[in-house]
């Protein structure tokens, strides 16, 4: 019997054991990221658009404009853009979403961050807020968000 089988499992799994400790301990860009946050002012900033069908369909035309090429159909950031970014879109289809007021969604369309550009000049006001609509139809709403 050859002695190689032997020398070369006891090789891969040294690689191998090698290669989950340096990615064990490479550090984390999502850990060292802070959450983004708007401004208390602005997260305080009510929605004027009351949130109907005719909102959120003209919420999900501009969406499908601007937003489904990086945050994807069902906003998972899985959008055909999002590969090329070098930061995944966030998930809005996440409940935590509703963790979020409206103006605190409406401000981040406003301003952005890298990658994320910002809507101030692409969007009026109006068609900001209709995107907030239909952001919001994309996250189950939690239990405890519920009237």
């Amino acid at each position: 019997m050859s002695i190689r089988w032997p020398r070369l499992a006891l090789s891969a799994a040294v690689l191998t054991g090698a290669l989950t400790l340096v990615v064990s301990l490479a550090p984390s860009r999502a850990a060292d990221e802070e959450p983004w946050k708007a401004p208390a002012r602005a997260a305080k900033k009510a929605n004027p658009i009351p949130s109907d069908e005719k909102s959120i369909a003209a919420g999900k035309v501009l969406y499908g404009r601007e937003c489904l090429s990086c945050h994807g159909s069902l906003g998972k950031g899985d959008g055909p853009a999002a590969k090329d970014l070098e930061k995944s879109p966030g998930d809005l289809s996440k409940p935590t979403m509703w963790d979020q007021t409206d103006g605190a969604v409406f401000w981040k369309l406003t301003n952005g961050k890298k990658p994320m550009p910002s809507f101030e000049k692409n969007l009026t006001d109006d068609e900001r807020w209709q995107v907030v609509d239909y952001i919001r139809t994309l996250a189950p709403k939690p239990a405890d968000k519920t009237p």
